[in-house]
């Protein structure tokens, strides 16, 4: 059976069957047709992208590049050898096959029914207590302890599988690590789930031996650690003696075969750090992570402040040093800000192809970055109370603009009028249109930070950022995207001959 013809049935036709997927399954298992198989979703995925909706091509091809270097990232776990067996069937049974290829295919009921597709996945933070105070967390100090009741949890779970076909799930908190709800913790989340993939950002410092052989036999969890540096730098921002807690969690996950990534958060100070060469060497190379997530520091959450963010200048030089890294060395490193052609930019407000965030007391936000929410639709609890579903919750005015704003920006505009994914954010890149929403709809800030925010808008000092950071961005917008780019430099890309 021609391998490229079924990732093409699966990828573009949404068809799969019992024999296909054995045939995906074991192919990815086999040291000698894994590179076959692996080449030949690249190509059928980039395939797939260039039919979509009217983007400039080197969106495309950006969306490309990130999605090689996910797929490298696989073939290096894969051929590692040191991934426990179950932690492999999940990569091949639920994640390459239930969500990277199925998950691509367009959810014809949904959008017939609703005039949008649904969104991909949900960011649920199960608890607010942490065993760290970092500085500028946007999770926020902890006044109340909250945990969300476990049944709440579980059915968020459920109902996103059954009204959204999704089945990867993001966890954050809080620390993950320490939800128990009437002596249920994560694990048992995980060990009910087994068709979902889940992975969870944490710090690391509970992931014991015990811990890493658990995850090691559930298969289906990946922990993106965090950390802010080296020593100095992580334990400066998270307190003495984490950064060495940290390294041996990575040490006990590499034991016990988990594949593990980290998440950083570029401030001012620590941007340079973060991208150097011997950073990156030091984690990917001797640590053994197989991702990284770089999430730019926002003045939300606990004590916000704009002297934390990166300048505009530094942000720029991130994404140039970030793409060099994709594209070049195939490294899969993703900043939601500076990635934006490669996330088809902003992916909040349960957009297709987006998520939105649930958190530790019920609250709904459109993003675990946007600290505000819908008067009617703003807790799941109140949500599932009155017999609703999280389709209405997609549905409610809050996020409805925002998707609107998302149309006319870039989603449903002809190429030439995409506006500028370098700036996909709406909170952080487009802060006077954010605000004049959260007027507009009434939109209910959640914390004291959220508060903080709109006074940074009204100050002038978020648009300030604004206008700064376009001056750099949309003449690299214009040149570098909007121009007609080389056909033959496309084809030759699609070809797989770079």
């Amino acid at each position: 059976m021609d391998i490229q013809k079924v990732i093409f049935n699966v990828v573009e036709k949404g068809t799969s069957n019992r024999m296909t997927n054995a045939l995906i399954n074991s192919s990815l298992r086999n040291p000698r047709t894994r590179k076959a198989l692996l080449k030949a979703t690249e190509k059928v995925i980039y395939s797939a992208a260039m039919k979509g909706p009217s983007r400039p091509k080197k969106v495309y091809l950006d969306r490309y590049y990130m999605g090689r270097a996910l797929l490298n990232s696989l073939d290096k776990a894969l051929s590692s050898n040191s991934l426990s067996k179950e932690c492999i069937n999940k990569l091949s049974n639920v994640f390459f096959g239930k969500i990277l290829l199925s998950g691509i295919h367009t959810r014809k009921k949904f959008y017939e029914e609703h005039g949008f597709q649904p969104p991909s996945f949900i960011t649920i933070s199960p608890t607010n207590v942490c065993n760290l105070k970092c500085v500028g967390c946007y999770a926020g100090e902890i006044y109340t302890k909250h945990v969300l009741e476990y049944d709440v949890f579980d059915k968020i779970i459920d109902d996103m599988k059954k009204e959204f076909a999704a089945h990867f799930f993001v966890i954050s908190g809080g620390e993950p690590f320490v939800y128990r709800d009437k002596g249920k913790t994560l694990f048992d989340i995980l060990e009910k789930h087994q068709d979902a993939y889940f992975m969870a950002y944490t710090n690391g410092t509970k992931i014991d031996k015990d811990v890493a052989k658990r995850l090691a036999e559930l298969g289906n969890f990946t922990p993106a650690i965090s950390v802010e540096g080296f020593e100095e730098e992580t334990d400066a921002r998270r307190g003495k003696g984490v950064f060495k807690k940290i390294m041996q969690a990575m040490d006990n996950l590499r034991e016990a075969g988990v594949m593990f990534g980290i998440s950083v958060t570029p401030c001012r100070h620590n941007a340079e750090l973060l991208l150097s060469d011997e950073f990156l060497k030091f984690f990917f190379d001797e640590k053994g992570i197989f991702y990284a997530w770089f999430f730019q520091y926002m003045p939300i959450g606990r004590s916000p402040s704009m002297d934390l963010m990166v300048t505009p200048e530094q942000r720029v030089k991130m994404y140039h040093r970030i793409w060099d890294l994709v594209i070049n060395d195939k490294l899969f490193l993703a900043d939601f800000w500076d990635s934006g052609t490669a996330s088809d930019g902003c992916m909040s407000a349960a957009r297709g192809g987006g998520y939105f965030y649930v958190l530790w007391d019920g609250t709904i936000t459109p993003c675990v970055f946007i600290p505000f929410k819908d008067r009617r639709y703003g807790n799941i609890y109140e949500v599932y109370k009155r017999g609703e579903t999280l389709t209405d919750v997609i549905k409610s005015p809050l996020f409805t603009a925002i998707r609107k704003w998302q149309s006319n920006y870039w989603m449903d505009q002809p190429r030439e009028k995409c506006g500028n994914l370098l700036a996909p954010c709406i909170i952080r890149d487009n802060c006077q249109v954010f605000y004049k929403i959260v007027k507009a709809v009434g939109a209910q800030p959640i914390d004291e930070g959220a508060g903080s925010y709109l006074k940074f808008v009204e100050k002038g000092e978020m648009p300030k950022y604004n206008e700064e950071y376009r001056k750099l961005t949309d003449p690299l917008w214009e040149e570098h995207f909007l121009k007609e780019e080389d056909e033959a430099v496309v084809s030759e890309v699609v070809a797989g001959k770079e």
